[in-house]
């Protein structure tokens, strides 16, 4: 079969193997297409013209640029948690800081420049913001700051 369609392509190449061949690949197969799709929870925003919703994942990406900039931590983790309605109930931060680094300061700084993150992606009020607090994790310390 001559097709440009990727899913007849590969649906025609497993065909071909035998039922041995299918047993030695398929775990790959599967393995491959579930790394492929990775469902990411809504969350809720609004603006203007009204709500939104935003992928968390989409979130975590931008709140992982805002805080890579911090000197002395370096992100490496960060969940969002959500209502049944979508709505952002808390942020977690995990984070490596470097060897001497002042932690409460550093956690301060990274929980005010979190808040203003979602401020701004989300649209959400200040006064509503005051609800969703920003937990801050120091999960390694480390005297590379090349890991950061």
């Amino acid at each position: 079969m001559n097709t440009t369609n990727p899913l007849e392509r590969a649906a025609s190449t497993l065909r071909q193997h035998t039922d041995r061949g299918w047993m030695a690949i398929r775990a790959d197969v599967f393995s491959h297409a579930l790394a492929m799709f990775r469902p990411s929870a809504p969350v809720r925003g609004v603006h203007g013209a009204g709500e939104f919703f935003l992928a968390a994942d989409v979130l975590v990406a931008h709140l992982r640029d805002a805080l890579d900039a911090i000197p002395r931590a370096g992100v490496s983790r960060i969940t969002c948690t959500t209502d049944a309605d979508h709505n952002i109930e808390a942020v977690t931060v995990e984070i490596i800081a470097l060897y001497r680094a002042q932690l409460v300061p550093l956690a301060e700084t990274i929980r005010h420049r979190a808040a203003e993150l979602l401020v701004q992606v989300l649209g959400l009020p200040p006064e509503q913001l005051r609800d969703v607090p920003v937990h801050v994790g120091v999960t390694d310390v480390t005297n590379d700051a090349a890991l950061l």
